[in-house]
């Protein structure tokens, strides 16, 4: 009896311990998260255009900064000429031509040389022409030529045999800049310079040349803008104030204005 009461006892332990064993919590397992897929993109090629640049914003693409960008024009002296690497030429005697629809006479004319400190794009010279709209003096572009896909820096667009046309811009130059937006300039040139030395008024002009050449200083709105250089082979026998007459081209002051295409 006695052994039986033991086994029972022993059976009722065993019971009450597997029980409290199911009402123990099993232990958390932490989630590992899935990733997001993640979208493989396949790579494209990017080709730098020539010169069709998409503009950058529209601020950039409002106005072209001529001071910024170091826009300039002059006479093309054989000394601001060696300063380039390279030349860009055109003729302006095509453009005459295209304008006359017929051939012309050729004039050497003036060399006028065009350059920038930024790169600038599809560069041309332009025949314009102009008209009145709403009582306002409007320029419209006609016709280009001698285009040039670049001009970088260091590089010049040289125009031989340049003839002004009248005392309205009858030309000028067309160019992208690197905003994309393309901008119109007419050229004009201005006689109303200061010269240093002066070869109207000083007197005895032909003392100041100094070893047979005599260099020339040319301002506007007091502001040295250019040289250039006269020698007394170029003179020869002819009065000075004759010859500076007769070659007034050399120091005028050319100068380039942005305009609205009509």
């Amino acid at each position: 009896m006695k052994k039986t009461l033991t086994v029972l006892l022993a059976l009722s332990l065993l019971v009450g311990i597997l029980a409290a064993c199911n009402q123990t919590a099993a232990p958390e397992i932490a989630a590992t998260p899935i990733p997001a897929p993640v979208e493989v993109l396949e790579p494209t090629e990017t080709l730098e255009p020539e010169y069709d640049y998409e503009p950058e914003s529209e601020a950039e693409n409002s106005s072209f900064d001529k001071s910024a960008s170091g826009l300039s024009i002059s006479h093309a002296s054989d000394e601001l000429l060696g300063t380039f690497n390279y030349l860009h030429e055109v003729d302006y005697t095509i453009l005459r031509e295209a304008r006359a629809g017929e051939a012309v006479e050729h004039f050497d004319g003036v060399r006028l040389v065009i350059w920038a400190d930024v790169p600038l794009y599809d560069v041309a010279l332009i025949s314009i022409t102009n008209d009145f709209i709403d009582d306002e003096l409007v320029y419209i572009p006609v016709d280009t030529f001698g285009r040039v896909e670049e001009l970088l820096p260091g590089q010049a667009f040289v125009i031989n045999s340049y003839v002004g046309l009248g005392t309205l811009p009858a030309s000028g130059i067309s160019f992208v800049s690197v905003s994309g937006e393309r901008h119109y300039f007419w050229m004009l040139a201005d006689q109303s310079v200061g010269m240093s030395p002066n070869p109207f008024s000083d007197p005895d002009v032909l003392d100041m040349f100094e070893d047979g050449s005599l260099q020339i200083e040319v301002t506007r709105d007091g502001r040295a803008s250019q040289y250039f250089t006269v020698t007394l082979d170029e003179i020869g026998d002819a009065d000075p104030t004759d010859w500076f007459i007769e070659n007034q081209h050399l120091w005028q002051m050319y100068f380039l204005v942005e305009f609205e295409p009509q």
